[in-house]
């Protein structure tokens, strides 16, 4: 039956293998119990209880064609997002996309398992297609308050998303950057300087797509500036006090010569 074609009902003389059957069977009996009762009722005439008893039962079963909707309609989602899942997670490890931590330089190898990066993006692709049939299934259950809550969560994590992705094509430009550099036979200082320079720019644009607040951006980023150019001040500071000082006494020998040569 359709057990042994979901996968189940292996053993015929065991009675848990038959879940789906036995669901659809208990279903039917209580379905037949609560006619069967409302019958009672109209006999005996109880017309108040019988009528309230009545309503109930219409709005159960007004609601049940759309349950039974919204219960297709994530049984469809959940199976498609199963099979993206698996084919997003087959062709980014072809592609040797668990390679990209060590690229950016966050791993020394790569990572394998469930936390590789093509098991996360597979792991994210269902969410996002079980979000969107959550979407659909509250909008056919008239539960607009969870759709519209659903729908701001996966516009953020969209979000979310694309940020982390202007970041990490930041990190790539950044040491991709940073290699030309050093073939060329560049200063260390230098590179560092470049790819810093660059990093933080992604990080500055990565954040701006997730949606923050522009004002908090710039006030970080001025933040940062003030303190960079603060410690360069303190450092020329304390690296030229002894230039200062002998560029002072220069003023002054030349001063007090020109102050005789007057007199």
């Amino acid at each position: 039956g359709i057990d042994k074609r979901l996968g189940k009902g292996k053993d015929p003389q065991d009675e848990s293998q038959y879940p789906v059957a036995q669901g659809a069977g208990t279903v039917v009996f209580w379905v037949v119990w609560i006619l069967f009762i409302l019958a009672i009722l109209q006999v005996l005439g109880v017309g108040g209880l019988f009528d309230s008893i009545v309503v109930i039962f219409e709005r159960i079963f007004a609601a049940i064609p759309h349950i039974i909707g919204a219960a297709v309609i994530l049984a469809i989602f959940y199976f498609v997002g199963r099979l993206l899942a698996k084919l997003a997670t087959k062709a980014l490890t072809k592609i040797r996309f668990d390679e990209l931590p060590v690229k950016l330089g966050l791993a020394k190898k790569p990572i394998k398992g469930a936390g590789s990066p093509s098991n996360v993006v597979g792991y994210t692709t269902m969410v996002f297609m079980m979000l969107f049939g959550i979407m659909m299934a509250a909008d056919l259950l008239g539960f607009t308050a969870v759709r519209e809550l659903i729908a701001v969560l996966t516009q953020f994590l969209g979000l979310i998303i694309l940020g982390v992705v202007i970041i990490g094509i930041g990190i790539l430009v950044a040491n991709f950057v940073a290699n030309i550099l050093r073939a060329a036979g560049r200063s260390e200082s230098m590179i560092s300087l470049v790819k810093i320079s660059i990093i933080v720019l992604s990080v500055v644009l990565g954040i701006r797509a997730m949606g923050f607040a522009d004002d908090l951006i710039l006030l970080g980023f001025g933040l940062a500036l003030g303190a960079a150019a603060l410690a360069a001040a303190i450092a020329f500071g304390l690296g030229g006090r002894e230039v200062a000082g002998e560029l002072l006494a220069r003023w002054t020998k030349t001063g007090s010569r020109r102050g005789k040569t007057e007199d």
